[in-house]
C-alpha cells in the first residue's frame, strides 16, 4: 500500500469549516457531511488515508452481515451495501483483510484461533493502516490500538478474564501487548511507550462510571489530537483530526447532547481560533 508523501495545503477547506458544520449539517449528519465535503476537495492520494479512518464503519458491517446482527446499515462506510452483499459473495474488488477475514468466515478456520471474530478483524485492520507512510496515520491508529488494550487489559485484570484472548495483536507493533500479556507487566516501560498512559491507567482503574470513564477516554484522545496538528494548519493531518473528532462528537450528541454540544462548541472555537494564529504567524513584517 502505497501513498504519496508529498504535502498538500486546504487553506479554503479548513478555514471554511466552522461556517460548513453550522450551517451544512444536522448535529447527527457531521460525519456524513464532512465526508461529502472532503471527497470533492481532496486531491484523491489525500482522500484515499481518509478513507482508512472510514473503514472502521465497513468493519461493523461487514461483522454486522457475517454475522447476521441485523443491525441498520452505517453509511459512512466506504462500501454500499450493494457492493458489500456482492463481496461478501464472492471477495474480489475489496480491501484484502476483509477479504482475508471473508474467506476466514466461510471456511471456519475462526475455530483455531484465540480471537473472536471483532478482535481478528481489528487485528487485520490494524495491520493494515499501520503499513501506511503517512506519520500521523502510524501514530494515531498505534496509540489507539494501545489505548484499547490498556483498558481491556485492566478490566480483564479485575474481573479475571484471560488477558491474551482479549487484547488485538499487530504483526510488527506488538510492543506494548506484549508488555500488557506478562503476569506483571512493566508500567514504566508502558508510562514511557504510550502518550498519557498514566492517565490511561488512571481512568481504567477508577470506580466512575462507565459513562464518566468514556467522556474521559474521549478527552484524552482530543488531546492527542491538538498536540499532534497544533502546528499542521492547513495539511491533510489537519483534516484527519477533524475525521476522528467529528466521530467523537457526533457519539457524544446520541449518548449525551449536553457532553455532544460542549464538543461540539470546542471544535468551532478551536478551529477559529487556529486559523486566525495561523494568519498572524504567516504574515511578513
Amino acid at each position: 500500500m502505497s501513498f504519496t508523501m508529498f504535502k498538500r495545503n486546504y487553506y479554503y477547506l479548513i478555514s471554511g469549516l466552522p461556517d460548513m458544520i453550522i450551517d451544512g449539517a444536522k448535529p447527527r449528519e457531521l460525519s456524513l457531511e464532512f465526508k461529502k465535503e472532503i471527497k470533492e476537495q481532496l486531491h484523491i492520494s489525500d482522500y484515499k488515508l481518509a478513507q482508512l479512518f472510514y473503514l472502521q464503519y465497513d468493519n461493523k458491517n461487514l461483522l454486522n452481515k457475517l454475522l447476521k446482527q441485523d443491525k441498520p446499515f452505517i453509511t459512512l462506510g466506504n462500501y454500499t451495501e450493494e457492493y458489500l452483499n456482492e463481496q461478501i459473495k464472492e471477495p474480489t474488488d475489496i480491501v484484502e483483510y476483509m477479504a482475508h477475514q471473508i474467506n476466514n468466515f466461510k471456511a471456519e478456520t475462526h475455530k483455531n484461533s484465540d480471537l473472536n471474530w471483532e478482535n481478528s478483524l481489528q487485528a487485520l485492520y490494524y495491520e493494515y493502516v499501520l503499513q501506511v507512510k503517512n506519520s500521523f496515520i502510524k501514530q494515531w491508529f498505534k496509540f489507539d490500538r494501545d489505548m484499547k488494550n490498556i483498558l481491556t487489559a485492566v478490566n480483564c485484570k479485575k474481573y479475571n478474564y484471560n488477558i491474551e484472548n482479549q487484547l488485538i495483536p499487530v504483526k510488527h507493533y506488538n510492543e506494548i501487548y506484549d508488555i500488557m500479556v506478562m503476569s506483571e507487566p512493566k508500567i514504566d516501560i508502558l508510562t514511557h511507550a504510550v502518550p498519557y498512559a498514566d492517565e490511561i491507567i488512571q481512568i481504567a482503574e477508577s470506580e466512575v462510571d462507565i459513562t464518566d470513564k468514556e467522556k474521559a477516554i474521549d478527552l484524552i484522545k482530543w488531546k492527542y489530537l491538538d498536540e499532534y496538528s497544533f502546528f499542521n494548519y492547513f495539511t491533510i493531518e489537519k483534516v484527519l483530526c477533524h475525521i476522528i473528532k467529528l466521530e467523537i462528537i457526533e457519539r457524544w450528541i446520541k449518548l449525551d447532547s449536553e457532553t455532544g454540544k460542549t464538543l461540539f462548541n470546542k471544535l468551532i472555537h478551536d478551529i477559529k481560533t487556529s486559523y486566525e494564529f495561523s494568519e498572524e504567524f504567516s504574515l511578513v513584517k
